[in-house]
């Protein structure tokens, strides 16, 4: 009987153990997925801004015009013809 308990506490100590393991996994999983995520987004997000400031790239046109109809640029151009935006199909397909 004696080896059966020292059975039966061996097993609830790797079973403690284990569950502390995971907790304590899943709380470090969250601590470096947030320092990661927010690295990778000051180095992605925050350089791209400073670099499209810089260079005056303006990704989404919007100033308001009041006197427009629409905001519509029309894409109907044929190729190497200039549509109503004085833009080419090329400007068009390679905005950027």
């Amino acid at each position: 009987m004696s080896q059966n308990n020292m059975l039966n506490s061996v097993l609830e100590f790797w079973d403690g153990l284990k569950e502390g393991f995971v907790g304590f996994s899943g709380n470090i999983s969250i601590i470096v997925n947030s320092i990661l995520l927010g690295v990778v987004y000051i180095i992605g997000i925050g350089i791209t801004s400073i670099i499209a400031k810089i260079s005056g790239k303006h990704f989404l046109n919007i100033k308001f015009n009041s006197s427009a109809k629409s905001y519509w640029e029309s894409t109907s151009a044929k190729k190497g013809e200039k549509n109503n935006s004085n833009k080419t199909k090329e400007d068009c397909y390679r905005q950027f």
